[in-house]
């Protein structure tokens, strides 16, 4: 039987081994400036090669009119756009909000947080970036993957189909409710027996 000291233990040794390798390699010295242009050319090639995908990803989808109701004042391009600058750049929604009011002087996008959270909930832009995603994987020749959604690394399956469980539990709960009720008449008749 594994005891938690035994797993500590080996964990313990683990960690002394990982950091005994890490001082015994040689550091490298980063070159900054040189890191930081490759890095800023890499985003910046990043960002031009997504523009047109973006751009067929969201031509794609047909939009019919809804009807009455107000239009929304970005395109659903823009939306994507915003959508995926502020992941990039990891800021809150009302962080970005502000953001973009700064930027407003030159982009005129002038929207509040709450738009930028109603971004999360558009299945138009859902849509949008599913495109987007096949048309990246086409792009980079995507045929299987070896990822998780969770990003632990392991296998995630579902083995049961949560309608036939919630099923299950709602026969159960029918069944105790039933054993439940015969229990108390025989209560009740054991109380009257007395």
């Amino acid at each position: 039987m594994i005891k938690d000291e035994d797993i500590i233990s080996v964990l313990k040794q683990i960690e002394d081994h990982i950091k005994d390798e890490l001082k015994s390699r040689p550091e490298k010295k980063r070159d900054w400036r040189t890191y930081e242009q490759m890095d800023a050319e890499r985003i910046r090639d990043a960002i031009k090669s997504l523009d047109p995908l973006i751009n067929e990803a969201v031509s794609a989808i047909h939009i019919y009119d809804s009807g009455p109701g107000r239009s929304s004042v970005l395109t659903l391009e823009q939306k994507v756009k915003l959508l995926l600058i502020k992941q990039l750049v990891g800021k809150s929604n009302r962080e970005f909000a502000y953001m973009l009011e700064i930027f407003s002087m030159i982009s005129g996008i002038d929207i509040s947080y709450k738009t930028v959270e109603r971004l999360y909930s558009d299945e138009l832009v859902m849509m949008a970036l599913h495109n987007l995603h096949v048309l990246l994987l086409k792009k980079k020749g995507i045929k299987e993957s070896d990822a998780t959604g969770d990003g632990t690394g392991y296998s995630l399956t579902v083995k049961k189909n949560y309608e036939s469980y919630a099923q299950e539990l709602k026969d159960k709960a029918k069944e105790n409710k039933n054993n439940d009720k015969g229990k108390q008449s025989a209560k009740k008749r054991k109380t009257f027996a007395y």
